[in-house]
């Protein structure tokens, strides 16, 4: 089963598919501070951002490992325990167009399942 403190990012629009592979599974978790929360990779490495913790209603910019030089700016961010949500730009998108992705806590019915078969 998965963590359900773990928001993870489960859906993502606008870009290349790179940027959506980039994005998904990538989580939000929360510190034990004022609904606060922070970036992580799948592998559990918190991820740096600008700020360093992150709230509902604040932008942030950070960088993945496996895009380097590529600044990645959230706007619209907004955050609970449950679900997140915000518009994504890189600077190497197909369109001018923002991005968004959405998180929720816990997995997925099919992460459940192949969790529960054992794949």
């Amino acid at each position: 089963m998965s963590d359900p403190k773990k928001i993870k990012i489960d859906t993502v629009n606008g870009g290349r598919p790179q940027d959506h592979e980039a994005l998904k599974r990538n989580y939000f978790e929360g510190t034990t501070v004022n609904d606060t929360y922070l970036f992580y990779s799948p592998n559990g490495q918190q991820i740096p951002t600008n700020p360093k913790v992150l709230a509902d209603n604040t932008d942030f910019s950070f960088e993945l490992k496996e895009m380097p030089g590529v600044v990645w700016n959230v706007t619209n961010f907004a955050i609970d325990h449950e679900v997140a949500k915000g518009n994504w730009t890189n600077g190497v998108q197909i369109d001018n167009d923002d991005g968004t992705f959405t998180a929720q806590a816990g997995g997925t019915l099919e992460e459940e399942a192949s969790a529960a078969s054992g794949y």
